[in-house]
């Protein structure tokens, strides 16, 4: 079965039968996007509205007994992409399901030229280097307030946006799952492993188990019933994922993907306590899954290996910047 086309068929279908107001035109994103999808698959859909008003937002939608991430937007204008355009790389990967008045063809012919352009990509490079200092000024503030296992995930933040820049300007790649794969062909990549992996051998049962535990945990105590991140439809498309890695012997990237999706789970809280406080007024069971999930906190010798190999990386994408 072309899994592809099956969800591409969904999105066009869904696209003319809900027409949300407004609306310009639709792109299918992720594996299905970039022509890679399989039984383990979901559909992003990312439907644009020439109202420019309009607030992003994002839902769980059930459609021909299909879930499907539905993300709206106002339909960026040319002048935003090229002031951002590391936040809108995606377009290049994206796949047009629905466009009948040619808006969206038109932009993203566009924004692709200005992404493979000197300039853009400068810009790119350039913007990716601003998000990786944020991360770690979080990184200093978080050392500074004495909140060491914050500061650690400063620091895989700071690894992950570098290497996601060294993917995109050496490999010209943009999939999550296709990150450590890539990773995997530097020498750097060892010393990684066993900073955020350790030692111990990885059970991606008792990741999906945590995982949910605590998802629902957070959902009872969410005063936001529509949190996107925090719906148990999500467990079902987690499940997906770590039936995708199991098959395909690759613990680690199940992993390195349930720890961030978990972090995600934080920010949906929203509870105005900083990750720390947070983590330290969670019960014992709680506590435990976030230990199964990685979080932990790392030595000053492995901050500090974690920011040179982030050096080190982005060195490597001011070099592949040039092509």
């Amino acid at each position: 079965m072309n899994y592809t086309s099956f969800y591409v068929d969904l999105a066009q279908q869904y696209a003319q039968q809900q027409l949300i107001s407004q609306q310009v035109g639709a792109l299918a994103g992720g594996s299905v996007g970039r022509g890679e999808a399989d039984r383990f698959s979901d559909l992003d859909l990312n439907v644009y509205t020439s109202n420019q008003e309009q607030p992003h937002y994002s839902a769980n939608v059930l459609f021909q007994e299909h879930v499907i991430q539905l993300h709206v937007h106002p339909l960026p204008q040319m002048e935003r992409i090229i002031d951002s355009p590391w936040d809108f790389r995606f377009l290049e990967e994206a796949r047009i399901v629905s466009d009948p008045s040619g808006l969206l063809q038109a932009l993203i012919d566009d924004a692709s030229a200005y992404f493979q352009s000197p300039q853009g990509r400068e810009r790119m490079l350039s913007q990716a280097k601003a998000a990786i200092a944020e991360h770690q000024a979080w990184l200093q503030e978080s050392l500074d307030a004495q909140e060491r296992m914050t500061a650690s995930f400063a620091a895989d933040a700071v690894w992950g946006e570098a290497a996601q820049a060294y993917a995109y300007f050496v490999h010209g790649a943009m999939s999550t799952g296709g990150l450590l794969p890539i990773m995997r062909q530097l020498d750097l990549y060892p010393a990684y492993r066993e900073i955020r992996f350790g030692a111990g051998s990885i059970d991606p049962d008792k990741l999906l188990t945590s995982l949910q535990a605590y998802r629902a945990y957070l959902r009872e105590r969410n005063d936001d019933a529509d949190a996107f991140g925090l719906q148990s439809v999500q467990d079902e498309l987690t499940a997906r994922k770590a039936a995708r890695y199991k098959e395909a012997g690759d613990p680690d990237n199940l992993a390195w993907q349930l720890y961030a999706e978990a972090f995600w789970c934080y920010l949906a809280l929203d509870d105005g306590l900083s990750f720390e406080q947070h983590a330290r007024g969670l019960p014992e069971a709680m506590q435990a899954h976030l230990v199964t999930l990685g979080f932990r906190t790392y030595s000053e010798e492995q901050i500090h290996t974690l920011m040179k190999q982030a050096e080190h990386l982005i060195s490597l994408s001011e070099e592949g910047r040039v092509r």
